[in-house]
């Protein structure tokens, strides 16, 4: 099996930039995720940023499941449209949540399983990658920050000062990204 899991003395470097197909995929799953809510704002969960920033998000979010499957060996993953929770983002390995602030903590709702794994993601296709017209370009690489089941997540210190249905779990409570793993085949 060709790894595509960068390793350095044998160890594994968390990071994964998107090829220009795989950026493709992703701005597809992004617009497929969006598409239900076109023009309906109200029918957002949270509040509503317009459907060009929502599909947006939705773009960036599916390109950390991608690159978060290709970080784990998983060659064929394709990130699914489904975003009502019926499906884990990435079958047999978890959930995975997406910062767009580089210092920002892992999420968790009321909404989401407590008996799950949730890595925390960031940088990736948030960040402007400008390489012209180069068809081996990757995107700015996906860094895995770190892991939590759900129930670790839903400890009062984390809970969101904004309500109470969220926690907001720091950087530095994540456990770390396993410095050797048995790629999934």
């Amino acid at each position: 099996m060709e790894y595509i899991q960068q390793q350095r003395n044998n160890t594994i470097n968390w990071e994964y930039g998107l090829t220009a197909q795989e950026e493709a995929i992703c701005v597809k799953v992004g617009y497929q995720r969006q598409e239900p809510y076109f023009g309906d704002p109200s029918r957002n969960i949270n509040y509503a940023e317009g459907d060009l920033w929502e599909m947006w998000q939705h773009a960036i979010c599916a390109g950390s499941e991608l690159a978060f499957a290709r970080m784990m060996g998983k060659m064929d993953f394709i990130p699914h449209v489904n975003k009502w929770k019926t499906e884990l983002d990435i079958p047999g390995v978890g959930e995975i949540r997406y910062s767009f602030n580089p210092n920002g903590g892992m999420r968790f709702t009321t909404r989401d399983n407590p008996d799950l794994k949730y890595v925390l993601m960031i940088d990736g296709m948030a960040i402007r990658n400008r390489t012209g017209k180069n068809q081996e370009r990757r995107s700015t690489p996906y860094k895995a920050i770190g892991w939590l089941y759900g129930y670790e997540c839903m400890k009062d210190e984390y809970l969101s000062q904004y309500n109470n249905k969220t926690w907001i779990v720091p950087q530095n409570k994540l456990k770390a990204m396993p410095s050797h793993i048995k790629p999934v085949d």
